[in-house]
């Protein structure tokens, strides 16, 4: 199987890599050995990087080595697009839906982020009448993304739940009447 099969074909491999990590740390995700992410990167990945990308990805990763060039064009055929440079340090969140929990029908979220030097944690909350509740409730339940999850993610996971629920939907309907009808 050459790198451009195991690449392209595994949507799943480039979703357990953030599109903003997988930029930041000059790697592309290649396939899951065993219970370890193989990333390419155009050199070795230092002791450092390896372990950011354990804490953030919460899985073994190992490097193996590709040019420059192939890394670019991987990057932007996985993500689709080149990230936004901006000197403007804009902070970044994460979300641990691993860390979640009910306060009545509210769904709360643990998070975390960093704003200039500043580093700060929380929680999101997602009550019943909120736009993203039922995407929030189906996304802690999904073990693929028992990991922090990037808050530039959540536009592409939310096109994920779209396409699911268009997909389930007619199910839902047929459980409800003998002849499909609500």
């Amino acid at each position: 199987m050459s790198d451009r099969q195991l690449i392209t074909g595994s949507d799943a491999i480039a979703e357990l890599v953030p599109a903003s990590v997988a930029y930041d740390n000059h790697v592309v995700p290649l396939r899951i050995l065993a219970d370890t992410l193989i990333v390419a990167s155009a050199e070795p990945l230092t002791t450092e990087t390896q372990q950011r990308l354990h804490f953030i990805l919460n899985r073994n990763v190992r490097g193996v080595i590709r040019s420059a060039e192939w890394i670019a064009i991987k990057l932007h055929e996985l993500y689709d697009h080149q990230p936004e440079s901006d000197d403007a340090d804009t902070g970044v969140t994460w979300y641990w839906p691993n860390w979640y929990w009910y306060d009545g029908d509210q769904l709360n979220v643990k998070c975390s982020g960093w704003e200039g030097m500043s580093h700060w944690t929380g929680c999101h909350e997602f009550p019943p009448d909120h736009a993203d509740y039922d995407m929030w409730r189906w996304i802690v339940l999904v073990p693929q993304y028992h990991r922090l999850v990037d808050e530039k993610e959540v536009p592409g996971i939310r096109r994920i739940w779209h396409r699911y629920v268009a997909r389930c939907r007619p199910t839902w309907f047929c459980r409800k009447g003998p002849s499909g009808t609500p």
